[in-house]
């Protein structure tokens, strides 16, 4: 527990900015007195004001914050994740506190800041609707927080799309402010919804957002899990060279610059796919000397014929850059085989291009 600290504390401070941002955002395009000029059309400005909220969010994603904790900021997602076995018992609980306590301080710092302007929309407390009941938010908290959860399942684990989980989760949420917040107030977020009822306080149907958006990510899961398996990549939904992972499932590997990856004669039970950074592959054990074979960048495998063909390795792979590298086990390569065409696709170009260098070689040698 004690090396994740770093995690838990990161965690919390970038929900507290989440909330403070989303909070701000509330009480500046509707709070009574607002400076900001009145946006005529209702839809325009909930879609204004979801931008900005999930803008905050996602900004926090990929600042040094979310690179270290993962950029969970919500119970919702981290529980997901824990069903899904990439995050232990003992770090949900935790990341699922430090949430909870960022969404309550995040919430009152918008209060000090603003002071009558945060009190006049009740801290941006969530609750249904005019019209709308308790049962009718609690349903469209499910489904908003199943569409949330899934995306990023799916994401996550795109490796072209991985890197643009959180712009592509941040737009979605944006979009469901617009259309969905005269339902519930669009939470998705057991801890977006305490913090500001705590501080206003108003606890009206309280139980909708909390139930709400666990099951629809349980839901999530279940779906995810029904097409796809259980294969995860991270819990983390931005994966940089730059922090190490706090999750001991992650199946990223961090490599520095002069850092041999792997080496000829070792056994071949896993290959690795690059995402950032460079790999110098040599022949033998690199010895001084020893000639480049190939330089690999980012979409390109290494070690990827030992993997296939349960043999040692014949060369040695060096980082040339600090890269991040995505392991692949026999097992993960058979589910890329069946259900990613595009990396599918990329190793058998890869193993063409290496077959015709040889043959070029030996054509040019004849």
């Amino acid at each position: 527990m004690r090396r994740n600290v770093s995690a838990y504390v990161a965690e919390c401070a970038g929900t507290a900015l989440m909330l403070f941002v989303g909070v701000s955002a509330v009480a500046f395009m509707w709070g009574p007195g607002s400076p900001v000029p009145v946006v005529p059309s209702p839809v325009l400005r909930r879609l204004l004001t979801g931008v900005m909220f999930a803008g905050g969010a996602t900004a926090v994603v990929y600042s040094p914050l979310g690179q270290i904790s993962g950029g969970h900021l919500n119970p919702a997602v981290t529980l997901a994740f824990w069903r899904m076995g990439k995050v232990p018992t003992r770090d949900a609980v935790v990341y699922i506190l430090a949430q909870f306590a960022g969404a309550v301080l995040g919430a009152y710092a918008a209060g000090l800041a603003w002071g009558p302007l945060t009190a006049g929309v009740r801290y941006a407390a969530t609750v249904p609707g005019d019209g709308y009941s308790a049962a009718g938010a609690f349903a469209a908290e499910i489904l908003i927080t199943f569409l949330l959860v899934f995306t990023i399942f799916v994401c996550v684990n795109k490796p072209r799309v991985a890197p643009r989980t959180g712009v592509i989760a941040g737009t979605l949420v944006a979009v469901l402010v617009m259309i969905e917040a005269p339902v519930s107030g669009t939470s998705l977020n057991p801890a977006r919804t305490l913090g500001p009822a705590i501080l206003a306080p108003t606890y009206t149907a309280l139980w909708a957002y909390f139930a709400g958006p666990v099951i629809g990510a349980l839901l999530a899961v279940a779906a995810y899990r029904g097409q796809w398996g259980s294969h995860t990549v991270c819990a983390k939904l931005y994966h940089t060279e730059h922090y190490a992972c706090p999750f001991d499932t992650c199946t990223y590997r961090l490599a520095k610059a002069g850092e041999t990856v792997m080496r000829a004669g070792e056994p071949g039970t896993e290959a690795y796919l690059v995402e950032r950074g460079t790999l110098d592959v040599r022949l033998g054990d690199a010895s001084p000397g020893t000639s480049l074979v190939a330089r690999l960048g980012p979409g390109e495998w290494a070690g990827e014929i030992s993997l296939i063909l349960d043999e040692p390795r014949t060369a040695t792979v060096i980082a040339a850059t600090d890269a991040q590298l995505r392991r692949i086990t026999k097992h993960d390569l058979g589910h890329i085989l069946t259900q990613d065409s595009d990396r599918t696709l990329e190793l058998v170009r890869q193993l063409a291009r290496r077959v015709k260098a040889v043959n070029e070689r030996f054509v040019g040698r004849v």
